[in-house]
Protein backbone atom coordinates (compact mmCIF):
# COMPACT_ATOMS: atom_id res chain seq x y z
CA UNK A 1 0.00 0.00 0.00
CA UNK A 2 1.41 3.44 -1.33
CA UNK A 3 0.75 6.67 0.47
CA UNK A 4 1.24 10.02 -1.21
CA UNK A 5 3.11 12.00 1.21
CA UNK A 6 0.21 15.26 1.22
CA UNK A 7 -2.56 12.48 2.52
CA UNK A 8 -1.14 12.03 5.71
CA UNK A 9 -3.78 14.45 7.33
CA UNK A 10 -6.41 12.34 6.03
CA UNK A 11 -7.50 9.38 8.07
CA UNK A 12 -6.63 6.21 5.98
CA UNK A 13 -7.41 2.58 6.83
CA UNK A 14 -4.61 0.38 8.42
CA UNK A 15 -3.50 -2.11 6.35
CA UNK A 16 -5.12 -4.93 7.98
CA UNK A 17 -8.75 -2.96 6.97
CA UNK A 18 -7.56 -2.84 3.72
CA UNK A 19 -6.02 -6.26 3.40
CA UNK A 20 -9.24 -7.94 4.86
CA UNK A 21 -11.90 -5.46 2.45
CA UNK A 22 -9.36 -6.80 -0.59
CA UNK A 23 -9.27 -10.73 0.59
CA UNK A 24 -13.23 -10.09 1.45
CA UNK A 25 -14.14 -9.27 -2.08
CA UNK A 26 -11.92 -11.77 -3.73
CA UNK A 27 -13.66 -14.72 -3.17
CA UNK A 28 -16.39 -13.72 -5.38
CA UNK A 29 -16.59 -15.92 -8.85
CA UNK A 30 -15.33 -13.82 -11.34
CA UNK A 31 -16.47 -13.12 -14.73
CA UNK A 32 -12.66 -12.63 -15.29
CA UNK A 33 -10.86 -15.36 -13.73
CA UNK A 34 -12.50 -19.17 -13.74
CA UNK A 35 -12.19 -20.86 -10.79
CA UNK A 36 -9.61 -22.75 -12.69
CA UNK A 37 -7.28 -19.77 -13.10
CA UNK A 38 -7.58 -19.00 -9.69
CA UNK A 39 -4.35 -18.22 -8.32
CA UNK A 40 -2.49 -16.39 -6.10
CA UNK A 41 -3.44 -12.77 -6.84
CA UNK A 42 -1.85 -9.39 -6.64
CA UNK A 43 -3.22 -5.80 -6.21
CA UNK A 44 -1.72 -2.35 -5.89
CA UNK A 45 -3.28 0.23 -3.59
CA UNK A 46 -2.15 4.00 -3.94
CA UNK A 47 -3.30 6.32 -1.23
CA UNK A 48 -3.48 9.91 -3.09
CA UNK A 49 -3.96 13.38 -2.85
CA UNK A 50 -7.05 15.27 -4.50
CA UNK A 51 -4.80 17.10 -7.32
CA UNK A 52 -3.37 13.29 -8.34
CA UNK A 53 -6.95 11.69 -8.19
CA UNK A 54 -7.85 14.55 -10.08
CA UNK A 55 -5.47 14.36 -12.71
CA UNK A 56 -5.94 10.40 -12.97
CA UNK A 57 -9.97 11.26 -13.11
CA UNK A 58 -8.81 13.60 -16.00
CA UNK A 59 -7.12 10.96 -17.81
CA UNK A 60 -9.18 8.28 -17.95
CA UNK A 61 -12.47 9.38 -17.14
CA UNK A 62 -11.92 12.87 -18.70
CA UNK A 63 -13.73 14.10 -15.57
CA UNK A 64 -11.65 17.19 -14.13
CA UNK A 65 -12.36 16.28 -10.26
CA UNK A 66 -11.18 14.08 -7.69
CA UNK A 67 -13.51 11.13 -7.04
CA UNK A 68 -12.90 8.43 -4.28
CA UNK A 69 -11.76 5.72 -6.47
CA UNK A 70 -10.34 4.08 -9.70
CA UNK A 71 -9.57 1.17 -10.37
CA UNK A 72 -7.79 -0.39 -12.96
CA UNK A 73 -7.65 -3.81 -14.41
CA UNK A 74 -4.72 -5.13 -15.70
CA UNK A 75 -4.70 -8.30 -18.83
CA UNK A 76 -4.56 -11.68 -16.82
CA UNK A 77 -1.03 -12.96 -16.96
CA UNK A 78 -0.34 -16.39 -18.81
CA UNK A 79 -0.29 -19.58 -17.00
CA UNK A 80 2.95 -20.13 -16.41
CA UNK A 81 3.40 -16.93 -13.83
CA UNK A 82 2.62 -18.38 -9.97
CA UNK A 83 0.22 -15.40 -9.65
CA UNK A 84 -1.38 -12.76 -11.46
CA UNK A 85 -1.67 -8.84 -10.95
CA UNK A 86 -5.32 -8.25 -11.23
CA UNK A 87 -4.64 -4.47 -11.48
CA UNK A 88 -4.68 -0.95 -9.38
CA UNK A 89 -6.84 0.71 -6.93
CA UNK A 90 -6.49 3.97 -6.30
CA UNK A 91 -8.23 5.74 -3.79
CA UNK A 92 -8.42 9.67 -2.40
CA UNK A 93 -8.44 9.74 1.64
CA UNK A 94 -9.87 13.62 1.46
CA UNK A 95 -12.46 12.74 -1.09
CA UNK A 96 -13.40 9.61 1.21
CA UNK A 97 -13.70 10.93 4.33
CA UNK A 98 -15.61 14.23 3.02
CA UNK A 99 -18.22 11.85 1.30
CA UNK A 100 -18.59 9.53 4.59
CA UNK A 101 -19.10 13.12 6.72
CA UNK A 102 -21.49 14.15 4.26
CA UNK A 103 -22.97 10.42 3.88
CA UNK A 104 -23.31 10.34 8.01
CA UNK A 105 -21.19 6.65 7.98
CA UNK A 106 -18.14 6.24 9.46
CA UNK A 107 -15.03 6.62 7.61
CA UNK A 108 -13.65 3.01 7.75
CA UNK A 109 -17.31 1.49 6.62
CA UNK A 110 -16.83 3.88 3.38
CA UNK A 111 -13.64 2.55 3.14
CA UNK A 112 -14.15 -1.07 3.61
CA UNK A 113 -17.00 -0.45 0.81
CA UNK A 114 -14.47 1.24 -1.30
CA UNK A 115 -12.30 -1.27 -1.35
CA UNK A 116 -14.77 -4.23 -2.14
CA UNK A 117 -15.70 -1.96 -4.62
CA UNK A 118 -12.58 -0.85 -6.37
CA UNK A 119 -11.79 -5.03 -6.05
CA UNK A 120 -15.13 -6.08 -8.09
CA UNK A 121 -14.15 -3.89 -10.88
CA UNK A 122 -10.92 -5.65 -11.25
CA UNK A 123 -12.15 -8.83 -10.83
CA UNK A 124 -14.21 -8.12 -14.01
CA UNK A 125 -17.80 -6.80 -12.46
CA UNK A 126 -19.36 -3.36 -13.33
CA UNK A 127 -22.03 -1.22 -12.80
CA UNK A 128 -22.66 0.93 -16.41
CA UNK A 129 -25.53 -0.98 -17.34
CA UNK A 130 -28.62 -1.52 -14.67
CA UNK A 131 -28.30 -5.46 -14.48
CA UNK A 132 -24.91 -4.94 -13.85
CA UNK A 133 -25.43 -2.67 -11.52
CA UNK A 134 -27.83 -4.57 -9.49
CA UNK A 135 -25.15 -7.79 -9.11
CA UNK A 136 -22.57 -5.72 -8.41
CA UNK A 137 -24.66 -3.87 -5.65
CA UNK A 138 -26.26 -7.26 -3.94
CA UNK A 139 -22.42 -8.67 -3.97
CA UNK A 140 -21.39 -5.53 -1.99
CA UNK A 141 -23.91 -5.23 -0.04
CA UNK A 142 -23.70 -8.83 1.33
CA UNK A 143 -20.14 -8.87 1.86
CA UNK A 144 -20.28 -5.77 3.58
CA UNK A 145 -22.38 -7.25 5.81
CA UNK A 146 -20.53 -10.21 6.55
CA UNK A 147 -18.28 -7.58 8.07
CA UNK A 148 -20.53 -5.74 9.85
CA UNK A 149 -21.19 -3.09 7.95
CA UNK A 150 -24.50 -1.29 6.60
CA UNK A 151 -25.71 -1.28 3.13
CA UNK A 152 -23.82 1.22 1.80
CA UNK A 153 -26.95 2.23 -0.97
CA UNK A 154 -29.62 2.98 2.37
CA UNK A 155 -29.47 6.11 2.93
CA UNK A 156 -28.55 5.53 6.77
CA UNK A 157 -27.64 8.42 8.95
CA UNK A 158 -25.05 7.28 12.22
CA UNK A 159 -25.29 9.20 14.95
Amino acid sequence: MAVDATVTEAAIPSRHLARDAILRALTVSSPRLTDAQRRMVEISLALVSNEEMTALNGQYRQRQQPTNCLSFPQDPLPPVFRRDLLGDIVIAPLVVAKEAAEQGKPLLHHYRHLLIHSTLHLLGFDHIEEQEALVMEQLETRLLAEMGVADPYLNHIHE
